[in-house]
Parts: structure tokens; sequence; C-alpha cells
């Protein structure tokens, strides 16, 4: 058997940190749904409605961090492939992936606010967090598909706007 180590050790590579992002992203995601809807609305803990969406919203989050890892592993490839590139490997590593993953974040939560607090402006008539903590099931329903819906689209601008970090070599134009 002919193991190509580099492609195994780069496959390694992005095992482990995609089980380190997702990890730390899917956690904060859940202390903060936890903190600024659950118990900031007094909803109980085996609210099924409630459940339903911050299921939705944790899916949606993930679905929005998932390609990250290839973006960051082209990062990657093209520094160490640079023969200019002088500073630590390991250094921009770091940077990069902090950088795309701060920056996704940031926009995968603005996205699930935006996305809720719209939907709260289109149903003036109906309090969502007051139907979610009486379990109203369609609402959490509702809710969530909003959310996963929003995310689903703005996945490609969420990553045209990381790529545009990636430091890719400057082509010569063509007038």
């Amino acid at each position: 058997m002919n193991l190509n180590e580099d492609l195994f050790y780069s496959s390694i590579f992005q095992l482990l940190l995609t089980i380190l992002i997702g990890t730390i992203v899917l956690y904060s995601t859940y202390k903060i749904i936890d903190k600024y809807i659950r118990q900031k609305n007094k909803i109980e803990i085996n609210n099924t409605a409630y459940g339903i969406l911050c299921g939705s919203i944790l899916f949606s989050v993930g679905y929005l961090i998932s390609g990250i890892n290839e973006i960051i592993l082209n990062s990657i490839d093209l520094i160490s492939s640079n023969t200019n590139f002088d500073g630590s490997i390991i250094l921009e590593t770091l940077k990069y992936t902090g950088l795309f993953l701060a920056v996704s974040i940031i926009i995968t939560w603005l996205v699930v606010l935006i996305s809720i607090y719209l939907f709260t402006i289109m149903t003036k008539k109906i309090d969502e967090f007051k139907e979610l903590s009486e379990n109203n099931i369609s609402i959490g329903i509702l809710l969530s598909v909003i959310v996963l819906s929003i995310c689903i689209m703005i996945k490609p601008s969420l990553y045209l706007i990381l790529e545009s970090f990636v430091p890719y070599p400057d082509m010569p134009r063509i007038f």
C-alpha cells in the first residue's frame, strides 16, 4: 500500500480543525441562544418550540461555517507554495484561521439575528417570543424555516467575502 503522506497529514489537520472550530462555534452559539432567547424570555428548557428554533439556529450556523476549512486550507497552500514567503507558516495559518472564523461567526450571528428581527417586524400582531414561551410549535417551526432559508441563501455571499481575504497572487491585467 502506497500512502500519500502530504494528503494524509492535510486531511488529519483538516479533521482536527473542523472538530475544534465546530465545537467552539456551536457551543458559543448555544450559550448565546440560551442567554438571549431562552433566559430573557423565560422559556423552559424542555419547550419543544424553543428546541425546534434552537436546533435550526445551530444547524444554520454549522451549515454556514462548514465550508470555511477549504478556504483556510487554500490560504495555507498559497502561503506555503510562495517561494518569497519568509514568515512562519504556523503564525500565518493562525492569522487566517482567526480572521476567517471571526468574519464567519459575526456574519452568521448577524444573519440569524436579522432574520428573526425581520420576521418579528413583519408579524407585528404576533409576539413570537411569548408564543415560543407558551410552546407554540407552529411559531417555532416558522421562525426556524425563516432562519434556515436565509442562511441557505447567504452562504455563497459569505464565502465570497471570505475569499476576498485569501492571499492570491497578483495576476497580470490584460487591457
